[in-house]
């Protein structure tokens, strides 16, 4: 090291900006001196996603934990920090390293390329650097400050992105269709029961992806899963989006009786589960998403999701709802005012 910076500061005239250099360059120098080498063998890291925690500092699930090896082959993360250590102190080579991680999604996706595309990858290897024994340690303040520049620059052209897409996108399903459609297919004889009970749920409370894992049961059940009392008609929601959840809390919803009438009845046929795969299986995860694309297609004619409902009943408030009937429903649907706002579509499907 020494060796190196006399043949970059050796004979030059030292101004400001040159002492500044040399000062950051002395202070990454002796800060070497202190840290001990990290272990970035793939083996290694493996088990450090193996006992990484979530927000909540509970382990991760098993899909989390997935996903995370994937990327870390998909992303070549291992490699990414062993350049970002070699290379620490050229500061052209570490926004090479970070230029590629951003282009990397452009060479994969074939639709137009947005720069945001890439937060994910940037926030998975500032949770990896932090997460990593000693890899915090063996970078410099001007990496960690250019990785965080860059997840905060797609921030910010995630939600203008968002914001035009708001404005301009077009419903999938116009909210007065949807009930007066779900109100035929609950009388119709032919129309499974678990396909009305779905869809009036949704048409009544229109939460996330929430009744797909949860239990039907004639009794209260602990609060960390989500249960349906059959006897009090009350569906407990315990366990839903994380950011959500931690403004909200956990919630109470009273079913109503034409509901709960049909609820009962699946229950007292031996379903286990309020929307299940089978009366005894949920779907994978307890995901019902793509199960409501299929069924929406094949009973409303149009394939939509959980989000194109909620944006739909969203829209249908902002046009003819006054400001607290709109609170009301934020609060039902458990996002804030503001947030829906910035769901709130101006254009409907045309047909």
């Amino acid at each position: 090291m020494e060796k190196q910076l006399l043949n970059k500061y050796g004979g030059r005239k030292l101004n400001k900006k040159l002492l500044l250099e040399l000062i950051d360059d002395v202070k990454n120098y002796k800060d070497d001196k202190k840290v001990e080498a990290v272990d970035l063998s793939e083996n290694n890291v493996m088990k450090i996603i193996d006992n990484m925690t979530n927000k909540d500092d509970k382990p991760l699930s098993q899909k989390s934990i997935d996903i995370y090896k994937r990327r870390v082959k998909n992303l070549n993360l291992i490699q990414i920090l062993k350049n970002l250590i070699e290379f620490k102190n050229n500061k052209d080579k570490v926004n090479e390293i970070l230029k590629e991680i951003q282009m990397q999604k452009s060479k994969k996706l074939k639709k137009e390329f947005s720069a945001y595309r890439s937060l994910e990858d940037f926030v998975f290897l500032n949770q990896m650097i932090n997460n990593i024994p000693n890899m915090y340690e063996n970078l410099n303040d001007y990496i960690l400050n250019r990785i965080n520049q860059y997840i905060q620059e797609m921030v910010k052209l995630r939600t203008n992105a968002k914001d035009d897409k708001t404005s301009y996108d077009e419903l999938r399903i116009d909210w007065t269709d949807f009930k007066n459609k779900t109100k035929e297919l609950t009388n119709d004889p032919d129309v499974p029961l678990k396909i009305k009970i779905l869809f009036n749920l949704y048409q009544t409370f229109t939460l996330r992806d929430d009744f797909g894992d949860t239990l039907l049961t004639d009794k209260d059940l602990d609060d960390d899963v989500n249960f349906y009392n059959i006897k009090n008609k009350e569906f407990h929601l315990n366990r839903y989006k994380g950011t959500a959840m931690a403004k909200h809390g956990k919630r109470i919803y009273k079913v109503p009786q034409y509901i709960a009438d049909m609820i009962t009845k699946e229950y007292n046929d031996g379903s286990k589960y309020l929307i299940g795969r089978t009366k005894t299986e949920t779907y994978p995860q307890g995901s019902l998403a793509k199960f409501i694309r299929e069924a929406s297609k094949k009973y409303y004619g149009v394939m939509f999701g959980i989000n194109d409902m909620r944006k739909s009943i969203i829209t249908f408030y902002h046009n003819n709802k006054d400001i607290k009937k709109r609170k009301q429903l934020a609060e039902i649907m458990l996002n804030s005012y503001e947030e829906q706002l910035k769901s709130y579509k101006r254009e409907e499907l045309k047909k």
